[in-house]
């Protein structure tokens, strides 16, 4: 007979997962913050074969990602943005490697696709966080946080990867960790390593090359904890990216065909080096340090076809675009088991920016019969810098077992300065080549905040009540001055202003069935003002960014698991969005007009899955699975009034896969498929400008993945 115990046992393992996050900076169960995060675990991440950006933002309610070009990812949450390429401000999201930002502020051509093996956690938190994650965070934030040295055991982990995509392309990826204990509960290193070799499925008729990238990377940690208050880690990351080809092409061409006689691929070397120390104070708060140093590499290559009608073949070059930028933040976090927690905190962040800009079109002085001295178009070293200094505090108290309110702010203080010392254009009326050289700077003080109010009206249900503010930092423009053709015309700033976003929500956490289905629901409101958007002024098309504008983005969005019975996992996301310019300036030339869509905002997305798992070959363990995402369509830029060429749909689509795995105590094997449909999609992003101009998902793809430990 059943006894009471074995009840409760069956009960709690039946249970869906308990995560805890690092969303609010101190450790908090996902269903404690009352705030709007999701989260991948480790098993998550294995159990999903997550390997990408790509892979997890399409799961992720209100988020979506732009990719033109491998190694320039842009994130899109809850709509707050005006670009799906980049450009010369800030992104709206700011992306994180533990404590460490990783995303440049001017013209941030690359965003590393960071791979995802031994990461501990992925965090996406939605709306802005100005207050604990500072500037970049208009939209949100995401963070990757790696699996730590574990100083008390051995451990060894590997994963093989082959996969063949339609057509014939073969993908393999390659994982390595080792952990060692150097001295027991003391002192470990962890070492980590992987290589990926993925043949294109986009080939270049011109070169004969394809969209095919090598990458390779790793990270090295130490770790020293010598008693149980005190730990120090010191880390190095380092990836490298080499693809051979962009992923952009043309399909007046035919299907997955591009031409361009240069390679229009993005490189991307990064190497982080951070250190983290911590020491707890029994009975009151924890000290944290963490500092890094952050090196990137990379190049920014287009061919623009025959943008003069000269019969001659332009390029857009950038070669290289290097920074480098140090961090350092300090913060004392609360860990007393009280009514009142709180934190404060402080945080530098100093970066540099070094393009060396080209603009070239090979054969065009030959075209003027030598009149013209150069085939560059453009060509100067430009050097930015950004430093931004800032202290915050946040505080929530539990005011009765029920009700808790929460608040904090982050005041700020930024210089900015842009210096071209030699640039050289042609000159079309002299034919001459035209040397300027120019420093340009601006400076910022400000603060954001944030307030809110939690009630638990049951030990599984919360219900919570938001208002936020996020920003990004304001830099410098190039173009500065009054118009030379009209003194009357506006006189274009040394600096534009930051932008800021304000974020209204109410949300509803709750769990049921004795903790087998969890249903979560977020309703927002966000007001995003003086809009940092690409401008020019009328009397002489000069163009600048340009504080021009406002926007409202509403949504809902729904995210429900559930486990209904031992073994049967299900899950599903929702999102209902509406993102729009509300107001835009009338004094200067601004592609946005008033009721427009903002770009990559798309009104409705979903994503679910479905996982069975049962007992099998004794002790082992079968899964069986299946997810699919559907992300609905968006455009690609502002329409200017019907006047901009470059305008497109990027269209909805769906991608579906599947996956049958066996899994034994140290290793598992699972057979995968992914775009099952082969949805060969055209227009999954439309760049609309350049001769090669969408992307599409990677095709149908079968593989086997095996994981082993020790």
């Amino acid at each position: 007979m059943a006894t009471a115990e074995d009840s409760t046992a069956a009960a709690q393992a039946s249970r869906l997962e308990e995560v805890i996050v690092t969303a609010s900076k101190r450790e908090e169960s996902l269903q404690n913050v009352s705030a709007s995060v999701s989260a991948f675990t480790h098993a998550d991440i294995q159990r999903l074969g997550l390997d990408s950006f790509e892979d997890f933002a399409r799961r992720v309610p209100g988020v979506t990602l732009n990719q033109a070009v491998k190694n320039r990812s842009v994130f899109n949450i809850r709509g707050v943005t005006t670009s799906l390429f980049g450009g010369n401000t800030q992104d709206p999201v700011s992306v994180y490697i533990n404590e460490t930002p990783v995303t440049d502020t001017f013209g941030a051509i690359v965003q590393p696709d960071l791979r995802l093996f031994d990461v501990e956690r992925i965090e996406v938190l939605r709306g802005p966080q100005g207050t604990l994650f500072g500037s970049g965070s208009l939209g949100g934030t995401v963070r990757i946080l790696t699996r730590q040295p574990d100083p008390s055991a051995f451990a060894a982990d590997g994963r093989i990867d082959i996969g063949v995509t339609d057509g014939g392309h073969q993908r393999q990826r390659y994982d390595g960790m080792v952990n060692i204990p150097l001295l027991e509960d003391t002192l470990a290193l962890r070492l980590v390593g992987y290589q990926r070799d993925e043949e294109g499925w986009v080939k270049n008729i011109t070169r004969g090359s394809r969209n095919s990238s090598d990458d390779r990377g790793g990270r090295a940690a130490l770790l020293w904890r010598p008693g149980d208050a005190f730990y120090a880690k010191l880390e190095v990351i380092y990836q490298d990216s080499d693809p051979d080809d962009g992923d952009a092409f043309n399909p007046d061409l035919g299907e997955f065909r591009k031409s361009s006689a240069i390679s229009e691929a993005r490189p991307s070397t990064l190497t982080n080096y951070s250190l983290t120390m911590e020491y707890e104070f029994p009975d009151f708060a924890t000290l944290l340090s963490a500092t890094s140093f952050q090196t990137s590499e990379t190049a920014s290559y287009a061919d623009l076809g025959d943008f003069l009608g000269l019969g001659v073949s332009g390029f857009n070059v950038s070669d290289p675009w290097d920074s480098e930028f140090v961090t350092q933040e300090l913060r004392l976090v609360s860990n007393t088991d009280s009514a009142l927690n709180w934190l404060v905190g402080g945080f530098f962040i100093d970066r540099t920016t070094d393009p060396a800009f080209l603009v070239t079109a090979p054969g065009l002085s030959a075209a003027f019969g030598g009149l013209i001295p150069t085939d560059d178009l453009f060509q100067s070293d430009i050097e930015t810098t950004s430093r931004e200094l800032a202290a915050f505090a946040d505080v929530g108290y539990r005011f009765s077992p029920r009700w808790k309110v929460e608040a904090g702010i982050r005041v700020f203080d930024t210089e900015v300065s842009y210096s071209e010392p030699d640039r050289n254009t042609i000159n079309f009326v002299t034919f001459e080549v035209d040397n300027l050289s120019f420093r340009n700077t601006g400076t910022d003080s400000d603060y954001t905040w944030r307030a809110g109010i939690s009630y638990d009206p049951s030990d599984d249900i919360m219900l919570y009540a938001n208002v936020s503010r996020g920003y990004r930092i304001g830099q410098v423009n190039p173009n500065k001055g009054p118009s030379l053709t009209d003194p009357n015309d506006l006189v274009i700033p040394e600096a534009y202003d930051p932008d800021s976003s304000i974020n209204y929500e109410l949300g509803a956490k709750t769990s049921w069935l004795q903790g087998r289905l969890i249903a979560n629901l977020a309703l927002y409101y966000i007001d995003w003002t003086d809009i940092q958007v690409n401008g020019a002024r009328v009397s002489d098309m000069r163009t600048f960014i340009a504080n021009a504008g406002d926007a409202r983005s509403q949504g809902v969005e729904i995210e429900l698991q559930t486990m209904p019975v031992e073994g049967l996992n299900l899950n599903l996301a929702l999102t209902f969005q509406e993102a729009e310019m509300t107001d835009v300036a009338d004094n200067i030339i601004v592609a946005a007009t008033k009721g427009e869509t903002l770009p990559g905002s798309v009104d409705f997305k979903m994503s679910g899955g479905i996982q069975y798992t049962w007992a099998a070959f004794g002790d082992k363990q079968m899964y069986a699975r299946a997810d699919v995402q559907y992300v609905g369509s968006s455009p690609n830029d502002f329409g200017m009034n019907g006047g901009n060429p470059f305008f497109a749909m990027n269209e909805s689509y769906e991608n579906v896969g599947a996956a049958v795995g066996l899994v034994a105590d140290k290793w598992n094997l699972a057979l995968y498929g992914e775009n099952l449909s082969n949805n060969d999609s055209y227009i999954l992003t439309n760049g609309g400008g350049t001769p090669n101009y969408v992307n599409s998902l990677r095709p149908l793809t079968v593989g086997v993945r095996l994981g082993f430990s020790f």
